[in-house]
């Protein structure tokens, strides 16, 4: 890949961008392209860029923005427009929010207004939470109509980093529209979107970002209710785990992690998915390429639990990754048309001292568990 000098790569979105059938892997460039890598199954990955960003972000989504059937990219403030068919062809950018100048951490999809489409949900430290009711011509309007969630993430004091991707979007009390968590609370949805309540949490420590979380809605514990797999991120000793739903309080129950003897890092990376093919949701992450939040002495990897009573009660830990090589939000799907599910990563920030000879890297871990 170019810029191997760069300092490492932002949003990233694993989707079937060409309509072959098959998953996709598109990565910005901080400081450079947008790049998507065609997956051509035995015959390996074509590298193709497809725009350029204004400025670096990380948050991301796949949406089909203009519903013309195929999959676009959105990141902070801009949406790329796919041109059809896109190997070797540029994707077209527009603005849906020219308000928002720095970056955005998180960003997530629900139909939050029950209008029976797609809302865009983002959060950003410098810039707040906000949700936007996207229009029926996305690419004329270029600040799309957006509401606020919380202004608190602007607040010194509680100052939040991330916390609603890649999934922490869901009904959480039961009531059938989605609310959102952002890592010390959860932002009630009480009126189609209109009007937001803070409900606290008791998970979240602050790192040198601020409060920052990982997280994905999802009914673990299959007793009817909406729980909240939460992993710490941009911290040292990262809490990993999941919040058990309790009438709307949260209760939470931690994950064994045993195999990291000398302090672990910060798990910026949560996927949920049956890895294991035995019909419950187990829970994968990766510690990041960053000595600033790696103890000393410790080395990045890449974790699996496997749920093995298929309620969350009971886990096993796996290291599925152990090369001196972190990930940086990790993405879930069947890469290779096999019937598992596969992992997708990259880097968020390039570390000389990898195992990757401090090259910047996009990888893909494939399942080999059956």
């Amino acid at each position: 890949m170019p810029g191997e000098k760069s300092p490492g790569l932002g949003s990233s979105v694993l989707a079937d961008f060409d309509k072959d059938g098959d998953l996709d892997f598109a990565v910005l460039v901080r400081n450079g392209p947008f790049l998507m890598f065609e997956n051509r199954g035995r015959d390996g990955w074509a590298q193709h860029t497809i725009g350029e960003a204004a400025v670096v972000q990380l948050g991301s989504t796949a949406l089909d923005v203009d519903r013309d059937g195929w999959t676009d990219i959105v990141i902070g403030g801009y949406w790329y427009r796919n041109p059809g068919k896109p190997a070797g062809k540029p994707f077209a950018r527009y603005s849906y929010d020219s308000r928002i100048r720095t970056e955005i951490h998180d960003i997530a999809t629900a139909d939050v207004n029950g209008d029976g489409r797609a809302d865009l949900i983002v959060l950003g430290d410098r810039e707040g939470c906000f949700w936007y009711n996207i229009p029926q011509e996305p690419a004329r309007d270029r600040d799309w109509p957006r509401t606020l969630i919380t202004d608190a993430v602007l607040n010194d004091k509680d100052d939040i980093h991330g916390g609603l991707a890649p999934n922490g979007v869901g009904d959480l009390d039961g009531d059938g529209d989605p609310d959102v968590f952002l890592t010390d609370r959860w932002m009630r949805n009480d009126d189609k979107g209109a009007r937001w309540t803070a409900q606290p949490v008791k998970f979240g420590k602050r790192g040198p970002w601020g409060l920052s979380s990982r997280a994905w809605v999802i009914d673990l514990d299959r007793d009817g209710d909406n729980d909240i797999v939460v992993m710490g991120s941009d911290q040292k000793e990262s809490d990993a785990g999941w919040l058990e739903n309790r009438n709307g309080e949260f209760r939470f129950h931690a994950l064994p992690i045993t195999a990291e003897p000398k302090g672990r890092g910060s798990f910026h990376s949560l996927a949920v998915a049956d890895f294991d093919r035995d019909g419950d949701p187990d829970i994968a992450t990766a510690e990041q390429e960053d000595p600033s939040i790696l103890p000393p002495g410790a080395t990045p990897r890449f974790f699996l639990w496997l749920n093995l009573d298929g309620k969350g009660g009971r886990w096993q830990e796996h290291v599925i990754l152990d090369a001196n090589t972190g990930g940086h939000d990790l993405k879930s799907g069947d890469i290779d048309g096999d019937g598992d599910i596969d992992i997708a990563s990259k880097i968020w920030r390039r570390w000389p001292e990898s195992g990757n000879q401090g090259r910047p890297h996009v990888d893909w871990l494939e399942n080999q568990s059956r």
